[in-house]
């Protein structure tokens, strides 16, 4: 008799493991499919989503290097797409651009995409992403990003003036300095799912 209570409660306690289990793969599931008919444009910060396997290649049209003007030259891969939500976080690149009024620059670069953005995709909604922070460790080796929080105000300009959405993704980093990846800069893994979660509560 007291094998067979204790077969059953082992039964029971798998059983809920499982359930648990189940009810995780599926929250993360139902976060995911919240973004089916979305498109993420960026840099390597964004492109973190297909290089993790958090999103299907063709949703991230991002890569090293792209900056509010280069990503002018996506657009027609974005207008293929037809999707519903753009999210859109550019400027890490930016803020680095050899000019003499770098910050204007990204200001004129970022109106024009978003304008042409708006125009071949009507009723889309546009999403605009701040400009992650970024370590002490890779402050020192690139001052330049003390500028983050004056692009991010061009930013949230930008949306005020335009008439789309701003989205704060720097508290997730500053919240989790642990999901920094190695240089500073980029993030882990688990950084992206905190961030689909943050984007689906503004949806």
């Amino acid at each position: 008799m007291k094998k067979l209570m204790i077969g059953l409660l082992i039964g029971m306690l798998l059983l809920g493991m499982t359930a648990c289990g189940k009810g995780t793969e599926t929250g993360e599931k139902n976060v995911t499919a919240d973004f089916r008919n979305s498109v993420f444009m960026g840099d390597s910060i964004t492109e973190g989503f297909a290089f993790n396997e958090i999103l299907p290649q063709e949703q991230v049209i991002a890569g090293a290097g792209a900056t509010a003007g280069f990503s002018y030259d996506d657009l027609d891969a974005l207008v293929e797409q037809k999707p519903d939500q753009v999210f859109i976080m550019l400027g890490s690149v930016d803020i680095l651009m050899p000019v003499d009024d770098p910050q204007e620059l990204f200001g004129e670069d970022l109106r024009k995409l978003i304008n042409r953005i708006k125009e071949e995709l009507p009723g889309v909604e546009i999403y605009l992403q701040s400009i992650t922070p970024v370590t002490q460790e890779a402050l020192k080796q690139e001052p330049r990003y003390a500028g983050i929080e004056a692009y991010n105000g061009i930013l949230k300009e930008i949306a005020d003036q335009s008439g789309i959405h701003y989205v704060d993704i720097g508290v997730l980093a500053r919240e989790n300095p642990a999901l920094f990846a190695e240089d500073g800069i980029h993030f882990q893994k688990e950084f992206y799912a905190l961030w689909l979660q943050k984007l689906s509560e503004a949806l």
